[in-house]
């Protein structure tokens, strides 16, 4: 696996904040309900995503997943979130980069791989850490699916 170091643009996106245990069914089943919400509002106030769905971390427990389930917008229509419905930008700047292809049962593997390919640079993976799903779950074959991985870089524990 290839770990990156890239430079990004910051992205606003709107979300809804879930959480599950660490378990690929529940995180999935959390997540779909998700990002079905942001969806929902994204119709119902006209609104034109950006780019792909996106999760966002912000921290780390091996039992739970907390997580935002996001959908890139402009600035503009990150504005108008109310509700549940929450707006927030990704980071700009200087992170760590990986693209896992595959299901998504296997991320966790992944990350293992790119986070000790990052060490081998004296960094780690850090906060907040965002995936980017290239392709529709429902439409991609699991052994096809696309997940872009962003991570500002953390220190090695």
């Amino acid at each position: 696996m290839e770990v990156k170091t890239v430079n990004v643009d910051e992205t606003p996106y709107l979300y809804v904040e879930g959480s599950a245990p660490a378990n690929p069914d529940a995180v999935g089943a959390a997540m779909g309900e998700a990002f079905g919400k942001v969806m929902a509002f994204i119709g119902q106030h006209g609104l034109t995503p950006t780019g792909m769905p996106m999760s966002v971390y912000y921290t780390y427990d091996p039992e739970q997943m907390a997580f935002r389930a996001g959908i890139p917008v402009s600035a503009d229509d990150a504005g108008k979130a109310q509700g549940e419905i929450k707006a927030d930008v990704t980071p700009a700047g200087e992170v760590l980069h990986f693209v896992h292809v595959g299901p998504y049962d296997k991320l966790a593997e992944a990350y293992g791989q790119a986070e000790q390919e990052a060490r081998k640079t004296g960094r780690g993976l850090g906060t907040p850490t965002w995936e980017v799903y290239a392709n529709d779950p429902g439409e991609t074959p699991p052994e096809q699916l696309r997940t872009e991985v962003f991570s500002v870089p953390g220190p090695v524990w």
